[in-house]
């Protein structure tokens, strides 16, 4: 096993947390073979240096936190950073669908309160695009009609 290699990964990984596909990825890009950075992988994350569960739940948790996500939108930026699909799943499973909602309301809000206030149209579209289940935005305009006089 390449030391070097290993030493690399590691002091990556001291700066930023990669998930296993994206730190193969990285060390590629550093001219490493294929085959040595793969094995340095195995052996950074049987040390415990580099777990991909942890770093799903990780950012679940930053992304809840941040609250202006949807569901649709967190699997599509966890599966940019390289998760598994079946990780993404088994973590999404257990997700608050009530966090969507809150994340809908706190787009609705900052629409309505902008210079240009947007019509319901395209508040509409907008959550759409950012993959808000159809649900979701019908409750948010539920509440909104409530709330107008």
């Amino acid at each position: 096993m390449n030391e070097q290699i290993v030493e690399g990964a590691i002091k990556l990984l001291k700066i930023r947390n990669y998930s296993r596909h994206e730190l193969v990825r990285k060390l590629l890009t550093q001219g490493y073979e294929e085959a040595a950075v793969r094995e340095a992988v195995e052996y950074v994350a049987k040390r415990g240096y580099l777990n991909d569960a942890a770093l799903c739940d990780m950012l679940l948790e930053r992304y809840a936190d941040n609250g202006k996500y949807s569901v649709q939108e967190i699997y599509f930026r966890l599966k940019n950073r390289g998760l598994s699909t079946s990780l993404i799943n088994e973590k999404l499973e257990n997700w608050d669908v009530d966090l969507e909602y809150q994340a809908a309301v706190k787009i609705v809000k900052k629409c309505l309160d902008s210079k240009d206030k947007q019509d319901l149209h395209k508040i509409v579209r907008r959550l759409s695009r950012k993959g808000f289940k159809a649900v979701t935005v019908s409750k948010v305009l539920a509440q909104l009609q409530d709330l107008s006089p």
